[in-house]
């Protein structure tokens, strides 16, 4: 497992991948961005703790323990 910081509207987030899936960070951060209008995703967003993606899939984890996962487009 691989991680690195980003900025995703202005916000640092940390995002652990497995080294296959390093090309899909800027993928993710862009599905995230997409997602930020939708209420759960947003309240998740604001008290993000971590984010893992892989080929399909972006979760995003807060720091109360609630999740959501999004679907890569």
């Amino acid at each position: 497992m691989m991680h690195t910081k980003i900025v995703v509207e202005g916000k640092e987030v940390l995002v652990f991948f497995e080294p296959n899936y390093q090309g899909y960070i800027h993928v993710a951060a862009e599905t995230i961005i997409k997602h930020l209008a939708n209420a759960q995703v947003k309240k998740i967003f604001d008290d993000l703790g971590l984010v893992n993606i892989t080929s399909q899939e972006v979760t995003l984890y807060s720091l109360d323990g609630e999740m959501e996962t999004l679907c890569i487009s």
